[in-house]
């Protein structure tokens, strides 16, 4: 069941409630514009430094609270004995408001709110005979003794901490401080007492205290609320850390929030290829996860053999490095990373989650890994095709069997080649990102070398032009539409510039466009791509026929792919091969699955 209460804030910091920060909760971190819009709105809505009248009341939220084990709260009074509660929700404007009171406390020359913060920040538990006193409200120990020391503790809003080494969250907490003291510092002494007035007596927020972990993250889920939402990550950390005994608490809590910071942003997104690795695709990644625990033992074998190993491997192929990693798997990781969505990526963790114990092993699954992110992006599969491919080279490495590049998981369909074959004759129209990606690739083996630059600081450049001038000479060498349309999206007529030389370039003849691709600067320097046209003198048919073999023959060789180069072999003018049929011949591509285990 759930118990709710309308409270003003006074009321909430006061009393009965203590509160306590969760070890799985994420620290503090709201930064400087998400402190000054609460702090705005507040002085906006108390009709401070305006003509407005002060609002009758205003509402900061709801707060979301979970009873300590072998507690039920049926309701909420003043009057019911103290009790725990663990902050499931509202941390970050909690902690916000608490810390502009005591710096309110620590402004006021006239120690009017000093008495009233007193006992919003110190609360009393025990019975009658043996009270003891103690922070309203305990951060998790991470962030406890900065909160308690720089911000609860009497005249402490000034002190600055005496060692430069703080957490992230230590810094957010003391960026958030010292904005509010360096707001409310200019304000009078009567307009901060109404403003603490205001905030204490008119501020409400709607409580709701659960019992259980899962319906609290339930509810979590369907609440509106400024501030940084749970995630996935928080509701897993959650479910775990309540599945093991207290000894284990700590160092799990600790292990994750390492692996989290290591993997920052791409820490949610780990926990769904987790899920896909163990057969689970077909699930919510939360009950994905939750069965990948189960089958594996319980959470700390889970955090053994699986968390730690593959956050650590994720970390490497994100960051395409880790000591002693093989230079070829090195670069294939550069070129995978390139590819924005990261259906790849569960494949590639299963490969080189143990790539020190054979190596060999790992380069050739990860060669082929690359080979197939890239050919279904020539293929030009959706997102569906896309997982389905690599859920099968998943299910192939984790089988345990014998596999190698001649595996039915890495092979394309004669449907398949065909039709790659056919996108590459005007790959920029059918798929430009990737048409950008593979002429950065086959520049680098033009150049011999990788060459780690930024795709968006280049645009692609059609020599011929697509509109060009009626008395220019292109229209001379292309006399007819049916010529320029033949070769115009031509592979071989492609090159990578910057977009302030493309603007230049535009419909210039064939010798200007040269001097304007050579012309690059520092930051956006010529690609071999580029400087391998710079040598043909004149630029008609012949030549981009000849530059786009070259171009088809490197595709081949790179990728095993079957693409016709003698003369005669398709033009763009051919049929389509059947949309609906690419990527789906059973029958010539077995689709082993693996049992999960």
């Amino acid at each position: 069941m759930l118990t709710t209460a309308a409270l003003k804030l006074s009321e909430l910091l006061s009393g009965p409630y203590l509160l306590n920060v969760p070890v799985y909760q994420r620290p503090y971190s709201w930064g400087d514009n998400q402190v000054q819009q609460l702090l705005d709105d507040l002085i906006e809505a108390a009709g401070l430094g305006t003509e407005t009248e002060t609002d009758g009341s205003y509402f900061l939220g709801t707060i979301l609270l979970m009873d300590a084990p072998g507690t039920l709260t049926l309701r909420l009074t003043p009057k019911m004995s103290p009790r725990e509660f663990d902050v499931v929700d509202g941390q970050q404007r909690l902690v916000t408001l608490i810390t502009l009171f005591c710096v309110l406390r620590d402004l006021d020359a006239k120690k009017s709110i000093a008495k009233r913060v007193q006992g919003m920040v110190h609360a009393q538990q025990g019975s009658r005979f043996f009270r003891t006193e103690r922070f309203r409200m305990h951060l998790s120990s991470r962030d406890r003794a900065l909160f308690e020391q720089h911000v609860l503790q009497d005249a402490s809003t000034a002190l600055k901490p005496e060692t430069p080494f703080l957490s992230p969250s230590e810094r957010s907490m003391l960026a958030m401080r010292d904005l509010l003291v360096s707001e409310l510092k200019g304000m009078s002494d009567d307009v901060r007492a109404r403003l603490f007035d205001f905030i204490s007596e008119n501020c409400e927020v709607v409580v709701i205290v659960s019992h259980d972990i899962d319906r609290a993250h339930r509810t979590f889920v369907v609440l509106n609320e400024r501030g940084k939402q749970l995630q996935r990550d928080d509701i897993l950390k959650a479910d775990i850390l309540s599945r093991v005994s207290g000894t284990d608490i700590n160092w799990i809590a600790r292990t994750w929030d390492e692996m989290g910071a290591e993997l920052g942003k791409e820490f949610e997104i780990f926990f769904s290829h987790i899920r896909k690795i163990y057969g689970y695709d077909n699930r919510q990644v939360v009950s994905g996860v939750r069965s990948v625990v189960s089958d594996v033992g319980g959470a700390v074998p889970f955090i053994n053999d699986v968390f730690v190993p593959l956050a650590r491997t994720y970390q490497t192929i994100r960051n395409a490095s880790a000591p002693g990693l093989p230079p070829d798997i090195v670069r294939r990781l550069q070129y995978l990373n390139r590819l924005a969505d990261g259906d790849w990526a569960p494949a590639a963790m299963l490969a080189l989650k143990d790539w020190q114990n054979d190596p060999e092993r790992a380069a050739m699954l990860i060669g082929e890994i690359d080979r197939m992110a890239h050919l279904m992006r020539l293929l030009c599969a959706g997102t569906g095709k896309r997982v389905r491919r690599f859920s099968d080279i998943v299910d192939a490495i984790r089988s345990g069997a014998p596999i190698d590049e001649t595996h039915p998981a890495f092979q394309l369909t004669r449907e398949e080649t065909r039709s790659i074959v056919f996108h590459l004759k005007d790959l920029h129209k059918r798929g430009p990102k990737i048409c950008k990606l593979l002429l950065m690739r086959l520049g680098d083996s033009l150049g011999g070398k990788f060459i780690d630059l930024d795709p968006e600081l280049y645009t692609i450049e059609h020599i011929l032009p697509q509109r060009p001038p009626a008395t220019s000479e292109w229209r001379k060498l292309f006399p007819t539409a049916e010529d320029r349309s033949q070769c115009m999206e031509s592979l071989g007529n492609l090159v990578l510039i910057s977009q302030d030389q493309n603007d230049k370039a535009r419909n210039a003849a064939f010798e200007a466009k040269k001097a304007i691709y050579a012309d690059a600067s520092p930051s956006i320097p010529l690609l071999p791509i580029t400087s391998d046209v710079l040598g043909v003198a004149r630029w008609g048919r012949e030549d981009i026929e000849a530059r786009e073999h070259k171009l088809l023959t490197m595709i081949a060789n790179l990728w095993r792919i079957d693409i016709p180069l003698a003369k005669g072999s398709p033009r763009a003018n051919e049929p389509a091969p059947a949309a609906d049929s690419a990527g789906e011949d059973d029958a010539e591509r077995p689709r082993p699955r693996a049992s999960r285990a």
